[in-house]
């Protein structure tokens, strides 16, 4: 089954290339390690990328294979139609329509730096950031320059499967002419439930990093961990008395039974534990979820437009729109998240800004001014990952939005500067400086990348970026309770690199590394990296 389902597709694609005259599909296939949640799997790809006219098609035909030597079933399960659909869009990398500077450009796959408007609300999102252990299947397109009044339409979807299981993410954007020049734009991206972002492998509403059994649906809590699940387990924390609590899942006649019997007959003849401490991990199913959403308008003016030189006049402003998702102390106790949930207030406001593009530089500047708890670019490269966070030691879960608790007015100034020096090294980096009643709140985010017509003059370099990123500069105790300086690591901050090196002709050695931060059940911070290292032969 699986070779005949990779089979149709590559032979689908290969057909509607064929059907149009003079294009000239490509092949490359891969073979290495990936990073699949905390473990390393061996990985064979083949990806045909076939331009049909003004379309393009690329998929992604895998096999895993694990440690063992088995095959996975990671990608080939067609156990239900949930799996089923997963399993067809793994196998598509994107179908695109134009391309991204031209008027019309649609694109359903993998989604890198997507910026709605001037980037206050979204901005370098990604659904690609645990690929290829975890593929999304979004959407992007625009429309620009409709009619007089030159309407321009922009959305996005961050995956078909999220959307499926009522957790997407979705952003719209709608500008157009108000005169001559004067440009205005309205944004509005939502995410129907953050808690969607916590990957569940087996569907059973725990989430793999609390799911003792992250295979298995009909297991999820092992308390103790001895590798017996709680349901089967009379000693569930593992004390050497039997469990006869009310929440040891006995009816409460044999409790009563087992309790008569320890007082007859003492604890030293026969235990029990009356009353059992077990973690109470956040479940998916026990959770209405957790919307959130900004709203966003933003008005430009261009004082400068030639083919040498560019620069505009623009202001932006958004606002927070959340549920009142405020729960007691008990309350979040009994669902598994973290107390302090709240309903999240306030506004952002960037103006004046400035965006210059002259030649190969690009820079942007603005003032920036933020109510209670407002964040700027709260949908970034990142948010895949911040939706939601588990604390592993007590397996309670805490929604971004949750995580906005400064509370104060914010005032200071942020910066972008970027390059492409003649089409041979493209690189960009920006900076947040905002003050107020508490510390300074601060962000950073680089990146650099040589593009192919250098990579030409370099002999064996194929591929080379690298990039940075760390957010809410000294907010973070070490274990000392001093806040983290500039460069420290925190769980915002995120780095890597990519790097391709041939060792023959249409065969290179790519390395894709990314690093993140956790906190371990001990609270400390771990540095994890998600790492693919493929070597890839082109045909």
């Amino acid at each position: 089954m699986k070779r005949f389902f990779a089979g149709l597709l590559l032979l689908a694609a290969t057909q509607l290339a064929a059907a149009e005259p003079g294009l000239k599909p490509s092949y490359s296939a891969s073979m290495g390690s990936v990073t699949v949640g905390d473990q390393q799997l061996y990985r064979l790809s083949l990806r045909p990328d076939i331009p049909i006219g003004n379309w393009g098609v690329a998929l992604d035909i895998e096999l895993f294979i694990d440690s063992q030597g088995g095959l996975s079933k990671r990608g080939w399960d067609l156990g239900t139609s949930t799996k089923a659909t997963d399993t067809f869009l793994r196998k598509l990398y994107y179908v695109r329509y134009g391309k991204p500077e031209d008027p019309t450009f649609v694109k359903v796959g993998a989604l890198d730096q997507v910026t709605l408007g001037y980037g206050l609300i979204m901005d370098g999102y990604r659904n690609t950031l645990q690929y290829p252990g975890l593929k999304k299947t979004g959407l992007y397109f625009h429309r620009r320059d409709l009619g007089a009044m030159g309407l321009g339409l922009e959305g996005v979807i961050n995956n078909f499967q999220d959307f499926q299981e009522g957790s997407a993410l979705l952003g719209a954007r709608v500008s157009a002419k108000a005169t001559d020049r004067l440009e205005i734009g309205l944004t509005y991206v939502m995410d129907l439930d953050q808690y969607g972002g916590l990957v569940d492998g087996d569907g059973d509403g725990y989430p793999d990093a609390v799911d003792a059994f992250p295979g298995d649906k009909g297991r999820a809590l092992d308390n103790d961990g001895d590798g017996v699940a709680d349901a089967l387990d009379s000693d569930d924390n593992n004390n050497g008395a039997l469990d006869a609590d009310p929440n040891s899942g006995l009816p409460p006649a044999l409790i009563t039974d087992l309790t008569n019997l320890s007082t007859n007959y003492g604890d030293a003849v026969f235990p029990v534990d009356r009353l059992v401490s077990r973690k109470r991990p956040f479940n998916k199913e026990q959770v209405g979820g957790d919307f959130f959403s900004i709203l966003g308008f933003d008005a430009a003016y261009p004082l400068v437009q030639s083919s040498q030189l560019g620069l505009k006049l623009y202001g932006q402003m958004a606002m927070l729109i959340d549920n009142n998702d405020g729960l007691t102390p008990a309350e979040a106790d009994s669902q598994g998240v973290e107390a302090g949930n709240r309903k999240a207030k306030g506004f952002g406001l960037a103006a004046p800004g400035l965006l210059l593009n002259m030649g190969p530089f690009r820079g942007q500047l603005e003032f920036r001014h933020f109510q209670k708890d407002f964040d700027s670019n709260y949908f970034d490269n990142l948010y895949e990952l911040d939706r939601a966070r588990l604390d592993v030691a007590t397996g309670k879960a805490q929604s971004k939005d949750a995580r906005l608790t400064r509370g104060e007015t914010l005032t200071g100034v942020f910066g972008k500067a970027g390059t492409n020096l003649y089409g041979m090294v493209d690189a960009s980096a920006d900076y947040q400086y905002l003050t107020g009643a508490d510390d300074p709140k601060q962000q950073v985010h680089a990146s650099a990348s040589l593009s192919g017509r250098l990579l030409e003059q370099i002999p064996r370099l194929r591929q080379a970026q690298a990039y940075y990123q760390k957010n809410n500069i000294g907010v973070y105790l070490d274990e000392n309770g001093e806040k983290d300086a500039f460069f420290d690591p925190t769980p915002d901050t995120f780095y890597g690199y990519l790097l391709g090196l041939e060792v023959n002709s249409g065969v290179a050695l790519c390395w894709d590394t990314r690093f993140l931060y956790r906190r371990t059940a001990v609270g400390k911070l771990e540095r994890q990296k998600v790492m693919t290292i493929e070597t890839v032969f082109t045909f």
